[in-house]
């Protein structure tokens, strides 16, 4: 197992000049796996979130690249994000992916190990916190992940935080991939987790059939069954002030899903079964509050 000590602060270069990003980009060989994360901001203005910055941990290790995307030039990250041979390990790949598509840029290599985890691991929790926790014994600062990536300059400590979790993405994919080889099953899961491409939409195309169900999620405890009651009596006050049927809101595998991974910004929310873009816009801010309210602790619970 690789060791990761938990004071661990891996360098990095902050890259804030187009022709310095191609220069970083052109070390990186061309047949690799690297760790990737991005950070974001809500632009009130468009209604919408922006990339500040995009961290990527190199197969050689540390300097992790952290690109100012405020001040670099999208397209020099073009060559990488595109291409079919360099893999990207990223933790909850669908956000990242969706962010770097509204850069104008179209992954194609996503591995998402939130997906690898769900199949070598039985967690509480599947957050990059929880796997990290429950691989390395490292417990993760997660509070400059709601600070404002918009400012500029960003703190040193924004910088750091930034870097380790491409850097330690990185590591936690090495280790589910040992795991599974183990398990035998590193085939089957490398399937599930790889991203397929988005392709652009053809009009003339036949209709989609309809997707197969998602496997079953493990048999909630009973803190999360409580969780889920509540969430259910929020979905129901929530159906009948809209005057919508209930599943409309959202499915009950959806709630049964919150209950269990406790996600707490509006971007985890994308990892969450049925909640998509315009859902999220729509409800996620009430589904995060309702959220908080249904893990506290009450007496004399009901429906």
């Amino acid at each position: 197992m690789k060791q990761i000590a938990p004071e661990e602060k891996p360098a990095f270069v902050l890259i804030t000049e187009t022709e310095r990003a191609l220069s970083a980009l052109a070390q990186i060989p061309q047949e690799a796996m690297v760790g990737l994360d991005t950070e974001t901001y809500w632009d009130n203005a468009a209604n919408r979130s922006h990339v500040s910055l995009v961290q990527i941990a190199p197969p050689t290790g540390p300097p992790v690249l952290v690109f100012d995307v405020l001040s670099i030039e999208i397209e020099a990250l073009r060559p990488l994000i595109e291409s079919p041979t360099v893999r990207m390990a990223a933790h909850n790949a669908r956000f990242d992916e969706g962010m770097l598509i509204g850069a104008g840029l179209r992954p194609v290599s996503f591995i998402d190990t939130l997906r690898l985890a769900r199949e070598a691991l039985r967690l509480p929790s599947y957050s990059l916190a929880g796997v990290v926790a429950h691989l390395f014994g490292i417990e993760m600062d997660k509070s400059f992940q709601k600070s404002n990536w918009r400012r500029r300059p960003l703190s040193s400590a924004q910088l750091q935080y930034a870097a380790l979790d491409a850097y330690i993405t990185l590591h936690v994919y090495e280790e589910l991939q040992r795991i599974l080889e183990e398990q035998g099953r590193l085939t089957h899961a490398l399937r599930i987790a790889t991203l397929r491409p988005a392709a652009p939409r053809d009009e003339t195309a036949e209709p989609r059939k309809r997707r197969q169900p998602p496997p079953p999620l493990r048999p909630l405890t009973e803190e999360e069954k409580q969780t889920l009651l509540r969430l259910k009596k929020w979905r129901l006050e929530k159906s009948f002030a809209e005057r919508k049927p209930a599943y409309m809101i959202c499915q009950d595998r959806t709630l049964e899903q919150m209950a269990i991974d406790r996600p707490e910004t509006l971007e985890a929310l994308l990892s969450i079964y049925g909640l998509g873009a315009s859902r999220i816009e729509r409800y996620g801010q009430e589904l995060l509050h309702a959220l908080a309210e249904a893990s506290k602790p009450k007496e004399n619970d009901s429906v």
